[in-house]
């Protein structure tokens, strides 16, 4: 009988796998001849099955069993399996085996099979596996194998570290079931459980929980294993604890949503210590900022005993100035590990300790010009240095506080750029403006004077000593006129050599008195460079509320009065006097021609394309009242409307200019004439009148209109100071549909907390700006930030008198989305409506091209 021709179904199936095996087998018979040797065998001796096939067989036993016989080696059960045999090769070489040989019967036959494995082989396999278990032990990341079943076969010792269980707790439970947190999301679960057996593998992050409750984020890494034959048997899971890194991640995104919300500034660095403080809760955070003078002082500090912050606040920043005031002056992080023995904080160092405090790790907050502009400071109250998470959470905060703070110093360098003339520092007249409005709403019934102070001549002086000695003077004229002000004055410059003062609770004969000293103060001799001057000043005074009832009028009046005293010479005080000014008569007749033309309805809109700069593809219109009277000719809007304010009538303009312009969009609309929305300017006074929502409510539905197809405006100095009566007007027309369009906008950061919480749509930025930006570098980084603010907020954003062509090229290249001006379209009678869109239709424009 041969091998080759196994006469059992046993040997028929155990043929394949000797054939394949790596283990070398020799089959012998009784005589000890070879009959069959497989592929391994070949390779271990060195032999070629033709060398061997017949051939004795005891060529192949170790060396170390050579004398004896197969008979012997197999019945011996010492010698029979045996460690560390050398056998001989073909070629001469020995090499170390383990060796088997046993004895058997097969096909009713004796016969011998020998098998031998490479100890070179097998140690390699060992160190192999070996290596393996190294490597999985001290993976820095938890690792497991699961089976088809989902159950936990295998894991190392992150696993077991990270979280807790023992190999004997965790093999054959499901890590489902056995990792996750009430509050892991259902679906990353499923994901994981469908995904886990198909090819490519899955990466996700989810919320995992410890042996103790304790839980963490993990990144979880599967990676399915497959067999021989394809099919997945098993799946390799790395989790990576990214629990810090999540905690950093969701810290910057709270910080800077924030950042782009009305939140103040303190309460901003409020909300960042609160953050940094629930994802370290063994330190306590403290912000500080640097002010002009380089003294550190508090921005958020609330986790530090009072009577500390106390100590801090006003501290000159220098070298030795404790770990802060050290930190400014390098421009780099100071880490004291123990203040009880650091030299930084000499000096203080008992007072320091007595508050339970050991360590301070400072770090400077930097502006994008690398100059220091605060601190962000952790405290421990046991010695130490920051750990690498607490490395970490400073690196990501230090940057979301200076965010913070240049947005804060942008809004401070705005509003004083909106608010205060730069040049003596005073108040403007947008600031003048609010502090007028607002008085008068608070005080209706108080008396106030409101002063125009002019200087006299005051050409001469820039004509003769040049513009440069002309405001140096205008400097020195200002802090004279601070020193004769108190807490009822308020002063500001208006333009040119022009000072306005309010005063608040002034009757005539006060306001005369003011004025003389006023005016000898300015007269006192001044010197400039090596000139000496003595200038003087003409001062005219409206009184509230015999002179007006709003602010343009008071100021308008009391600059007449001035110039009435500048008329007559110079160095005088005149009154503003209805009775006796010529121009009051007319304005009385005026105003009765403008009640009756409201009645009459005698009045009529203009309406001014508004565009949008992108394709040019029309926006909206605005609606602009024009009068036009037979005996009186074409009255100037900014007359007849400033009229209708003071004598009452400016409500029912308001009402009429609704209506008119509600008509005409239903005419238009009738007409296959498509006009998206149009705009209409209404007083602050309207919003006094609580039934307004129900008037524009009513003509929306009689001329078949939606709210978007209106919009209302009001100047931005109206929409800051709108009460809380007025606030419900407004909230009651927005949940019409109709939009608010802040008007003459300007004060930009100065009242973006307020206009945050107006329910605004759109912002119109006022003309003065855009006719002198292309002289003005500050206003062309005022107009610049007026459409980042717009768009910041969502807010449509229109710019008006738009002009020129230059004009129109700064707007586009900042993103300013819609324009209004005469570039595109004077205010146009509704008829001519028509006949300006189709020659600004794309197709129009296409040609044009």
């Amino acid at each position: 009988m041969t091998f080759d021709r196994p006469e059992t179904g046993v040997a028929q199936r155990l043929l394949p796998a000797v054939v394949q095996s790596l283990v070398a087998f020799v089959l012998a018979d009784d005589e000890e001849n070879v009959l069959f040797l497989n592929a391994a065998a070949e390779n271990l001796w060195g032999y070629r099955k033709e060398d061997l096939l017949g051939k004795s067989c005891r060529i192949l036993l170790p060396l170390e069993r050579q004398s004896s016989s197969l008979a012997a080696v197999a019945a011996d059960e010492s010698s029979r399996m045996s460690e560390n045999m050398h056998i001989c090769r073909k070629d001469g070489d020995t090499q170390c085996v383990d060796f088997f040989c046993s004895r058997g019967v097969l096909g009713g036959e004796g016969h011998y099979l020998i098998q031998a494995f490479a100890f070179s082989e097998k140690n390699a396999l060992r160190e192999e596996n070996r290596l393996l278990r190294l490597i999985m032990n001290h993976a820095a990341h938890a690792v497991f194998i699961i089976d088809r079943q989902r159950r936990l076969l295998q894991a190392n010792k992150a696993f077991t570290e990270l979280f807790g269980y023992t190999l004997d707790e965790a093999m054959g439970k499901a890590p489902g079931e056995l990792l996750s947190s009430p509050r892991t999301d259902i679906s990353a679960l499923e994901r994981l459980r469908s995904l886990a057996w198909m090819q490519g593998g899955y990466k996700e992050e989810i919320l995992a929980q410890d042996k103790y409750g304790r839980e963490l984020w993990v990144n979880c890494s599967l990676n399915p294993i497959a067999g021989d034959n394809g099919e997945i048997t098993n799946a390799v899971v790395v989790l990576e604890d990214v629990t810090e890194r999540r905690l950093i991640r969701d810290l910057e995104r709270d910080v800077l949503r924030a950042l782009t919300s009305s939140t103040s500034f303190e309460d901003l660095g409020g909300y960042i210590s609160r953050r940094v403080k629930e994802i370290a809760p063994d330190i306590l955070p403290s912000l500080l900022r640097v002010d002009e003078q380089g003294r550190l002082r508090l921005w958020a500090a609330t986790y530090l005993p009072d009577g500390y912050n106390a100590m801090v606040d006003g501290v000159q920043t220098g070298e030795g100035a404790g770990s802060c005031g050290t930190a400014v002056a390098r421009g780099k992080p100071v880490v004291t590990e123990d203040i009880a023995s650091d030299k930084l904080w000499r000096g203080v160092r008992e007072a320091v300790l007595a508050y339970g405090l050991r360590a301070c790790w400072s770090y400077p907050i930097k502006r994008p010009d690398g100059s220091v502009a605060g601190t962000f400071a952790f405290y421990s109250q046991q010695p130490g240095r920051p750990t690498a998470f607490h490395e970490y959470i400073i690196e990501a905060s230090t940057h979301l506080c200076a965010l913070a703070i240049e947005r804060e110093e942008s809004r401070l360098q705005i509003s004083r750029l909106v608010q205060f003339d730069q040049l003596t520092g005073l108040p403007n007249r947008n600031h003048l403006a609010r502090y007028i409005g607002e008085w008068i709403e608070q005080n209706p019934r108080q008396a106030m004077a409101v002063f125009s102070i002019g200087l006299d001549r005051f050409k001469d002086v820039n004509d003769a000593l040049g513009h440069s000695a002309g405001d140096r003077a205008l400097v020195q004229i200002a802090g004279r006129l601070l020193e004769h002000v108190n807490l009822n004055v308020f002063l500001g410059r208006t333009e040119g050599d022009l000072f306005v003062i309010v005063a608040t609770h002034f009757d005539a004969t006060e306001a005369s008195r003011l004025a003389e000293r006023l005016r000898a103060a300015i007269a006192a001799p001044m010197s400039i460079d090596q000139d000496r001057l003595s200038l003087g000043a003409s001062v005219g005074i409206s009184m509230y509320p015999e002179s007006g009832s709003c602010c343009d009028a008071l100021l308008e009046q009391a600059k007449k009065a001035m110039y009435q005293a500048k008329a007559s010479g110079g160095g005088a005080c005149r009154f503003f006097d209805y009775e006796t000014h010529s121009e009051a008569k007319t304005r009385l007749f005026v105003g009765q021609e403008l009640r009756r033309a409201i009645v009459e309805s005698r009045l009529h809109l203009h309406y001014q394309p508004q565009v949008r700069a992108g394709d040019g593809t029309l926006y909206g219109v605005e609606a602009l009242a024009r009068w036009s009277d037979p005996e009186l000719g074409s009255i100037p809007p900014g007359k007849f409307i400033g009229l209708a304010e003071e004598i009452g009538e400016i409500e029912n303009l308001g009402r009429w200019a609704l209506r008119e312009a509600c008509r005409q969009m239903e005419a238009w609309r009738g007409a296959g004439i498509g006009i998206p929305v149009v705009s209409v300017n209404l007083s602050p006074f309207s919003f006094r009148d609580r039934l307004l929502p129900d008037y524009v409510a009513g003509l929306l539905k009689e001329y078949g209109l939606s709210g978007v197809d209106l919009t209302i405006e009001i100047t931005e100095s109206a929409a800051m100071s709108l009460t809380p009566e007025k606030l419900e007007v407004v909230h009651a027309l927005r949940a019409l549909g109709v939009g608010l369009s802040v008007d003459d906008f300007g004060t930009g950061f100065s009242s973006l907390s307020n206009l945050v919480t107006l329910p605004v749509t759109e912002v119109k930025i006022d003309r003065s700006f855009i006719d002198r930006c292309l002289k003005e570098k500050q206003l062309r980084s005022l107009v610049a930030s007026v459409i980042g603010i717009g768009q910041a907020l969502q807010l449509a954003v229109v710019a008006e008198g738009v002009e020129t062509e230059e004009q129109m090229a700064l707007l586009a290249l900042h993103r300013c989305p819609v324009m209004q001006g005469y570039l595109f379209s004077r205010p146009l009678p509704p008829a001519d409506i028509p006949a300006w869109l189709s020659h600004h239709s794309p197709e129009k424009r296409g040609e044009m091209r």
